[in-house]
């Protein structure tokens, strides 16, 4: 290896006034640490700030993605035979900023080791030297030993320390102390045994891991976390990386520790197991989607409900679901409302894996990240078959005839006013036909309130089946009827109606045995020809109905007539 690639040996000291004790780097430097695959595994944000990408980008082989295309053959080369001969290195280089533009940089790596002292890889520094390479910094300067390098920790928000063997502290930087709620300052904490001073009772499993069978000097993992209790009580759980030094300080194998404080990240993991445990055991069936719509997840009850494994939703798009009963415009506006309120709650028809059509509520909802950007959409909802059995039934008792099925007094008027609407617009008319059953209240004083309930049922009948389909039946109680004709121009198409009735009705009905006749009395008012408003109508067709009643029974008569 071309030993210009590889720091020469140390001679800097710490002067007064230079950047955190190394004389002439520069701020503009950052951490990070490779494995011993040559994949980085750790760089300080201080990276992210400078390419003004997520972290998650950088690591791995990301890194190399803003490296300057002429530099990165020699680069790779180089740092290939550093990983392979497990040497430090020494590298220069250009890499890309996060305006684009391309800035010179020093990259200086020390091996790292485990705790066996086996190779684990890199630790290392970069920083800039923008001004052109060979002239920025005196390369003699650039030699920094481990000593001065592990001073760097102190920049970062991560908490860091130096262990000796032993494991007490030799170095720690400000977010320990801050962590350890430490009054005094950093070197307070000097030669304190970390981990014997600090860690929970809770956690003394971890010192039995770290001084194995009383051993004195400490065995760091790799990846370790530790609940310690601060000074002034109060518990904090930190993830740690360790990476063992070949020196520093002239102690062989101390320690570096980079922790990060993860009691919060910790609370949050804990309510969402909690959350999943409720996802997961609820009887309410739940799917979660991709922002573009893609099912992610879903519980047991979702399963259960739709007939769906998780193995053939997932990937789905939920539209698997639709029944067929909702119109392209019904789902643009469950949508447009999501968009603009993120969430929408209401009754839908799905389809069952059988192909069997079900009613459910559904609520859906946007969830967001802390930037505010919907990442995801979670829908729950429930059978409402029994609900809408319940819902029909009312809806039938208020608006039909329990006895004959037909419409009662309530929904005529809702059809009557409509269809006047209607027929304003089309400057057409409307047949208002009042009918009454002669004789009806001696039958059903004489053959019983049953036979009277069989003749009014059998008259229902009769009546749908001389109308047309476009024509209301309705029955507004005891023996009255009316029949709406609709859509018809001449006054001839309500006579044809008003014949049919009499022909349909007019034969004797079948009671017990017995025969029982009960003709028709019929009365005819038209729109807009008698009157404008539904009450006037119905008025005068009962008018027009009394005076056949009264006259000549089993005929019918139009209100102009009178």
């Amino acid at each position: 290896m071309n030993p210009s690639h590889f720091p020469p040996t140390p001679t800097a000291a710490c002067q007064p006034g230079t950047v955190l004790g190394f004389p002439g780097v520069p701020a503009a430097s950052f951490l990070w640490t490779w494995d011993s695959e040559g994949l980085c595994d750790f760089a300080s944000p201080a990276w992210s700030a400078f390419t003004g990408r997520d972290a998650s980008q950088e690591l791995k082989a990301g890194w190399l993605e803003r490296i300057h295309p002429e530099d990165l053959p020699l680069l790779l080369a180089n740092f290939a035979e550093a990983n392979r001969e497990r040497q430090p290195f020494h590298l220069l280089y250009r890499a890309q900023r996060a305006d684009g533009a391309y800035r010179w940089r020093i990259n200086q790596g020390l091996v790292r080791t485990t705790a066996a002292g086996e190779f684990a890889g890199h630790i290392g520094q970069c920083f800039d030297v923008s001004a052109g390479p060979g002239n920025a910094v005196d390369e003699d300067q650039l030699g920094l030993s481990a000593r001065y390098m592990i001073v760097l920790l102190q920049q970062t928000r991560l908490i860091a320390a130096v262990v000796n063997p032993q494991g007490r502290i030799m170095f720690c930087n400000d977010s320990l102390r801050t962590l350890l709620e430490c009054q005094e300052q950093a070197d307070g904490l000097i030669d304190v045994p970390l981990f014997e001073r600090f860690l929970a009772p809770a956690n003394r499993n971890l010192a039995a891991m770290i001084y194995p069978d009383g051993a004195l000097e400490a065995c760091f993992p790799d990846t370790f976390e530790s609940e310690l209790v601060t000074m002034q009580g109060n518990k904090r759980l930190v993830l740690w990386h360790a990476i063992t030094l070949r020196e520093y300080c002239d102690n062989h194998h101390s320690t570096i520790l980079i922790g990060d404080d993860i009691t919060a990240a910790r609370h949050l993991e804990e309510k969402l197991k909690l959350t999943a445990s409720v996802f997961e055991n609820t009887n309410q069936a739940m799917l979660i989607t991709s922002v573009d719509g893609m099912i992610v997840s879903v519980n047991h009850a979702f399963s259960e409900l739709t007939g769906y494994s998780k193995a053939e939703i997932l990937g789905q798009n939920p539209r698997i679901l639709q029944s067929g009963r909702h119109s392209k415009a019904f789902y643009r506006q469950m949508w447009q409302t999501i968009h603009e309120t993120g969430h929408w709650r209401g009754d839908i028809w799905d389809r069952h894996k059988s192909g069997r059509l079900y009613p459910k509520f559904l609520s859906i909802s946007a969830i967001r990240n802390e930037a505010g950007n919907i990442t995801n959409y979670a829908g729950i909802f429930y059978e409402i078959s029994e609900r809408k059995a319940i819902e029909e039934k009312l809806d039938f008792l208020a608006h039909y005839d329990s006895l004959t099925g037909l419409p009662n007094r309530c929904l005529l008027m809702d059809r009557l006013m409509l269809s006047m609407e209607l027929a304003k617009r089309q400057r057409s008319k409307i047949g208002v036909l009042y009918l009454d059953l002669d004789h009806f209240k001696l039958i059903n004083d004489t053959l019983g309130h049953f036979a009277g309930d069989n003749l009014l049922k059998a008259a229902a009948q009769r009546m749908s089946q001389a109308t047309r389909a476009a024509d209301t039946v309705a029955r507004l109680g005891g023996d009255e009827f009316v029949v709406l004709v609709t859509g018809t121009r001449n006054i001839s198409s309500i006579i044809q109606i008003a014949e049919k009735l009499l022909s349909a009705l007019s034969p004797p009905y079948e009671l017990d045995g017995k025969l029982a006749l009960a003709p028709p009395s019929i009365g005819i008012s038209v729109y807009p020809d008698d009157a404008d408003d539904m009450e006037i109508l119905l008025k005068h067709a009962d008018s027009a109905m009394y005076t056949v009643k009264q006259t000549q029974r089993c005929g019918f008569r139009f209100f102009h007539d009178l």
